[in-house]
């Protein structure tokens, strides 16, 4: 017979589990660690965004008196005060915030206009202490612009529904220089081209479809389908006419000789026809009821001027220029009003009409209707008809070409504040 003599037992199953108690207490203290450590840093990153959106709005909102610089350093101060609202204050220890106007790092390093903010935080260990006993640096960084830039469109027609909101008719060329024309209606024939002449373009961007007769043509990639686009205008205030210079207190009606006015309220608006002369100064014209008026033989001339409208009841009271000499208009180039020759009240539907003749016409600048109905013709060939076109509706006509001349310095800049990093 066989006798079983008792076996010491080793304890290697005790060895075993202690061992695999490490291996997943080490797991679980990285997969805690680990868990807080990114929802610290998200929390942080989005402080960041927050802070230099923040610091954006105050350089934008103060942009044509400092030009995308902080002298006063309220932008500063606000991208800080949205660092401490969402957690983050500087205190020596654990948290630094740093706020650089302009950046002084990245693509956009010593550029006006941007926002950088930094937030650097030592994020204290918990179950990973076992693995080391220093915090862990958490950095986020981010960069935002505030500043006006130039609304890349030629032409923008705001409304949403209606058969030929634009209508571009006549024997004429019409050329939209490097930029596209966007239609926003959702007509299957939002746009029109008849009468033998054409319109082009970079592009052609419209909600719905579009139409040709009688010989027109778009000359350029027609994309249908597509999304409407916002007036890029609309957050501009409209001038103060509290704040300016009363210049006239009826209206004036000139129709012989030489005209010279400054800028400031015209109650009752201008009307000059006839053989005479009007000289506008740099500045802006608000014509309280009443409108502008040019027609007739004689020359039109202001160089960095805005006329605003704010139209009474009757068309009568709207823009009209279409003078058969020589028109030379141009926009201001800096300052609020940057690039904006012709604007009408939002709100109002009196249509506006701009015509020009022959080589003898070079206005630039935008034309901003965006309640009503554009008319724009040439004839004989025009230099230049504006830069930019925004309007409800627009019509376009004549015999002769017309040159949208669009450059980013020539057109109203739109309010642009975003991050960028």
């Amino acid at each position: 017979m066989i006798r079983l003599r008792n076996a010491q037992r080793r304890g290697v199953v005790v060895v075993l589990a202690s061992f695999c108690m490490i291996v997943v207490l080490g797991v679980l203290a990285l997969s805690l660690d680990g868990g807080s450590l990114l929802a610290e840093r998200r929390h942080a990153q989005a402080a960041a965004d927050a802070a230099a959106y923040s610091g954006a709005c105050d350089l934008y909102d103060n942009y044509w008196s400092n030009s995308g610089a902080d002298p006063s350093g309220n932008a500063r101060a606000s991208a800080i005060a949205t660092a401490k609202a969402n957690g983050y204050v500087t205190n020596g220890a654990d948290t630094v915030v740093t706020i650089n106007i302009p950046p002084l790092s990245g693509r956009y390093q010593g550029v006006r206009g941007y926002v950088e903010a930094i937030i650097e935080y030592q994020h204290r260990r918990g179950f990973s202490a076992l693995f080391g006993s220093g915090p862990v640096a958490v950095r986020t960084r981010a960069v935002a612009l505030g500043s006006p830039i130039a609304a890349d469109v030629g032409i923008l027609v705001l409304d949403p529904a209606s058969r030929s909101a634009f209508n571009a008719q006549g024997a004429g060329a019409s050329v939209v220089k490097g930029t596209p024309v966007i239609v926003n209606s959702n007509h299957s024939e939002a746009a029109i081209a008849g009468g033998g002449g054409s319109v082009e373009a970079l592009k052609f961007v419209i909600n719905g479809g579009y139409a040709t007769s009688g010989g027109g043509s778009f000359i350029g990639p027609i994309y249908t389908g597509r999304p409407g686009t916002p007036d890029p205008l609309a957050d501009l205030p409209p001038p103060n006419p509290s704040l300016m210079l009363p210049q006239s207190t009826r209206k004036i009606q000139q129709t012989s000789g030489d005209v010279h006015l400054a800028p400031g309220v015209y109650t009752g608006g201008i009307s000059v026809s006839g053989t005479a002369n009007l000289l506008l100064d740099p500045g802006v014209y608000y014509m309280d009821s009443g409108g502008f008026s040019f027609s007739g033989q004689g020359s039109l001339n202001g160089q960095g001027v805005m006329i605003y409208t704010a139209p009474g009841n009757g068309n009568a009271d709207g823009i009209s220029v279409t003078g058969q000499g020589s028109m030379i208009l141009s926009a201001a180039t800096a300052g609020k009003y940057k690039g904006i020759t012709f604007w009408q009240e939002r709100t109002s539907t009196v249509t506006g009409n701009i015509e020009g003749t022959g080589g003898t016409t070079s206005i630039t600048g935008t034309f901003y209707f965006a309640g009503a109905l554009l008319k724009v013709s040439g004839n004989g060939g025009v230099a230049n008809l504006g830069s930019q076109y925004i309007s409800w509706q627009l019509n376009l006509g004549g015999n002769g070409g017309i040159n949208i001349d669009w450059s980013p310095d020539k057109v109203a800049p739109k309010r642009s504040i975003y991050l960028v990093e």
